[in-house]
């Protein structure tokens, strides 16, 4: 409806700007009659003049002009709203098709597992089975692989196109989805997953009819689903796609998009599509935006079995060309009557008042300085003799004003195009002032000079002084072909072309006839772009190239001296805008450099923390020496005045290595000590340095290790440290419950997560809690104490090992921090 009214208000602005017209020409006319009147009969004849014209001319260009325009109006309201219904109705034609061949070919596959399933009773020989599953493979080309899972959840038989046949193999099956919803519910569809990332597939399971039965699990190719939408045709940009319940894309045209996992969850229609699924008073808008933006008119229909979404889109522009077609016909026709209305009304004003209204008209050309203009009136009476009066007046006047026209004629023009030009200039000035996005800002200074150089197109250059070439930087007008040409030709500063001519004479170019050179090597690529002539221009400062400015006309012909001064200016503001996007490069060079002194600030922090830990390690040996009676046996209240020191100085000492080794990767100080090492000894070495702290708080650690992991190679001791963190802060924030640690290696990665079942971590905090110093628990009494500096520390450690940390929470039951590494590390210095 946005479209439909943006044409209705312009049709309403153009009748209005009409009827303007037409009141100034009636004011102007009735003006000189008056004054004529005035002077021949007195006022209340140049009254009734007037009186006349209105009557008889705005009366009827208001009656017939006001019924085109409600007629028109609610023509193409309603035409608008019919044609955008009826596509809809269309669309959705096709998804509910498209819905019902799906939903078939789902049930036909449920019905062939169903047989599989059914045929035999439980017990029967695996044999059997196996003959029933090659003739279920061989009669449904979808299904790529069976399995038969016996009421014990075990695994006996599994037959597959794509992996070898396995018998008996007695894999627990028990805890999974397709083998418990199956029992429960007597058939399982799973969420739509990718093998090998390569297509789509469905699990389906179906348990037998017998209380004592099995499962019979099917692994469904969806590759029929892509076949069924590809031939879906909907207009000539439009396409049919299929969505499951999470909205995520497993069925579109381009096969690729599918294959990158696209969600379109974040749509709108999607959304609102999804959601009715739940609640069919959700309304779903038919026009929408498309996962690349563009605005589309869109149906769909839900596939009830699996709760999947077909969806037929069709560009908007694409689907309302009709209605935008009738519009302008509509607003065609409907200037068209307005135009007749306004000329029989003038046609019949002039009629009443012919006498009249020719002497006011001739008046009025001649005293607004039309003297050519003669009045013919042959009504031989004083009317006529005043007319031949005004003709002689025209007459002498013509002589003393002939030169007079024609200067203020051509000073007009110049200052009109001065004022448009100067306009353009002060656009691309607030343009440079107010934004450092060069391409953005070369982009508005090309669209503005090829407005004013009455260009069909044009192009930036800018010159790398290092090679002398020329690289394309902004386009306008320009075919990708042309394009690709240009990028082809690698313009230099020496060869013989337009460019390289401009900046080495420093001063404009222009070819008048393109046809004419043809010694010009871009030729053929430029007649072929429909160019006739082109203007090159130099963008130079302080005397240096720094590029080149180009507009090319589809006319052969001359720019003028004017409009290359004015692409002149439009160089210099384009140069002035790569010097200041060069000089914005020079800035974040300074910023790297401001970062190198940061990295200093941390490598003298690392020092210093060094430094200080010296003493300090001094003092608590002393203390200890002392504690054990070294200097003789101590009083009581001395031996705990020394241990509550102690206490401190391990926790001050802790503080300074955190802080140090914090230091020393900022400061790319700390290098990892590469060898082989054992994950499931790192996660025992943690348990048996942490099992007391969670003893004190009766908390159980429940550990679990994969089987086979393969020994790691990187730094055992800050893994450990990493780990020792997570695990102590777990301790710490968790009152009662447990503590799971758990580790395996799967594709060449290790994956640890610890989990507690603490106070949670809210969602405003898990972006920062990775940050220096930063505490979810930062009020002032520290119930849990910290530093802060712990999972910083971890977080620059994994990631020195290539690795990556995150955490998962809930407020109220707990948090799970997991991180990942690769197998085999290798060597990362600096920060991470």
């Amino acid at each position: 409806m946005s479209n439909a009214g943006q044409l209705l208000r312009w049709c309403e602005c153009q009748f209005t700007r009409l009827v303007g017209l037409l009141g100034r020409v009636r004011d102007d006319a009735g003006r000189a009659i008056r004054a004529y009147w005035q002077r021949v009969r007195g006022p209340k004849s140049g009254q009734r003049s007037r009186s006349l014209f209105r009557k008889y001319a705005i009366l009827l260009v208001a009656l017939v002009g006001g019924s085109l325009v409600i007629s028109t109006s609610i023509e193409m309201y309603y035409s608008y709203w019919q044609s955008r219904d009826a596509l809809s109705a269309v669309q959705r034609e096709k998804a509910l098709g498209a819905a019902a061949v799906i939903e078939q070919f789902v049930k036909e596959i449920e019905n062939q597992v169903g047989w599989a399933a059914g045929f035999l009773p439980a017990g029967s020989g695996i044999d059997q089975r196996r003959y029933d599953f090659l003739r279920l493979l061989r009669q449904a080309q979808a299904i790529t692989e069976v399995s038969y899972i016996d009421p014990e959840g075990r695994e006996q038989i599994k037959v597959s196109r794509l992996t070898m046949d396995t018998a008996a193999s007695g894999a627990d099956l028990s805890q999974e989805p397709k083998f418990t919803q199956a029992r429960t519910n007597k058939r399982y569809f799973s969420p739509v997953y990718f093998r090998k990332e390569s297509e789509p597939y469905l699990t389906l399971a179906m348990a037998g009819a017998a209380r004592s039965a099995g499962v019979t699990v099917a692994e469904v190719n969806l590759k029929f689903i892509w076949d069924v939408i590809s031939r879906i045709q909907v207009g000539k940009a439009g396409v049919a796609y299929v969505v499951d319940d999470r909205g995520l894309l497993i069925a579109h045209p381009d096969i690729g998009v599918v294959l990158r996992k696209t969600d379109l969850s974040g749509l709108s229609h999607v959304a609102f599509a999804l959601n009715r699924l739940r609640d069919p008073g959700i309304k779903v808008p038919a026009i929408s935006r498309d996962r690349t933006g563009r605005e589309v008119l869109t149906a769909f229909a839900p596939i009830a079995t699996l709760g999947w979404l077909v969806f037929v889109d069709l560009p908007l522009t694409e689907a309302l060309q009709p209605v935008y077609a009738a519009l302008e016909r509509s607003a065609f026709v409907l200037a068209a009557g307005l135009l007749f209305a306004a000329l029989v009304g003038v046609w019949l004003a002039r009629r009443m008042v012919v006498p009249i209204r020719a002497l006011a008209t001739g008046a009025a050309r001649i005293g607004g300085g039309d003297l050519d203009h003669r009045i013919d009136i042959r009504s031989r009476d004083e009317v006529q003799r005043l007319a031949d009066s005004f003709n002689d007046m025209g007459g002498r006047l013509k002589e003393s004003y002939a030169t007079l026209e024609h200067k203020v004629a051509d000073r007009t023009r110049e200052l009109s195009e001065a004022l448009s030009q100067l306009r353009a200039l002060i656009d691309v000035s607030q343009a440079i002032n107010s934004t450092l996005d060069l391409q953005a800002l070369l982009e508005a200074i090309l669209a503005h000079a090829c407005r004013l150089a009455d260009a069909a197109g044009g192009a930036i250059y800018t010159f790398e002084e290092s090679t002398e070439e020329f690289n394309l930087a902004a386009a306008y007008g320009m075919s990708q072909e042309l394009v690709e040409a240009v990028r082809k030709a690698h313009r230099r500063l020496h060869d013989d072309s337009p460019l390289s001519h401009c900046v080495l004479k420093r001063s404009a170019i222009e070819i008048t006839d393109l046809a004419s050179k043809s010694a010009y090597q871009m030729r053929d690529s430029l007649m072929r772009a429909d160019v006739r002539a082109l203007l090159a221009v130099p963008l130079l400062r302080e005397d240096a190239i720094v590029g080149a400015l180009m507009v090319r006309r589809a006319h052969a012909g001359t720019f003028g001296n004017s409009m290359i001064d004015l692409m002149q200016s439009f160089a210099s503001q384009s140069a002035l805008a790569i010097q200041n996007a060069r000089l914005f490069q020079e800035i974040e060079d300074k910023s790297r450099q401001l970062e190198t002194a940061s990295q200093h600030k941390s490598q003298f922090l690392a020092n210093m923390s060094h430094e200080l830990r010296t003493p300090l390690n001094a003092i608590l040996g002393y203390n200890e020496l002392m504690q054990d009676g070294l200097y003789g046996e101590l009083p009581s209240k001395t031996k705990e005045v020394l241990g509550r020191m102690e206490k401190n100085g391990k926790h001050l000492l802790g503080l300074i290595n955190d802080v140090l080794d914090l230091s020393k990767i900022e400061a790319g100080q700390l290098a990892l000590s590469l060898e082989k090492y054992s994950m499931q000894d790192i996660v025992h070495t943690v348990v048996s340095a942490t099992e007391s702290l969670a003893a004190a708080k009766q908390l159980p650690l429940n550990v679990e290790i994969a089987d086979g992991m393969p020994n790691g190679r990187g730094d055992e001791r800050r893994l450990t440290q990493v780990l020792l963190n997570l695990v102590g802060n777990a301790i710490k924030f968790t009152d009662e419950g447990a503590i799971r640690i758990a580790a395996r290696a799967n594709n060449g990665i290790f994956a640890v997560e610890v989990a507690d079942t603490g106070p949670g971590i809210p969602e405003a905090e898990r972006g920062r809690i990775f940050e220096e110093f930063h505490q979810v628990d930062n009020s002032n009494t520290k119930k849990k104490g910290g530093t802060g500096l712990g999972l910083a520390i971890a977080k620059r450690i994994i990631e020195l090992h290539r690795g990556r940390i995150w955490v998962e929470s809930q407020v109220g039951r707990g948090s799970t921090f997991h991180f990942e590494v690769p197998v085999r590390a290798e060597q990362r210095g600096g920060a991470a």
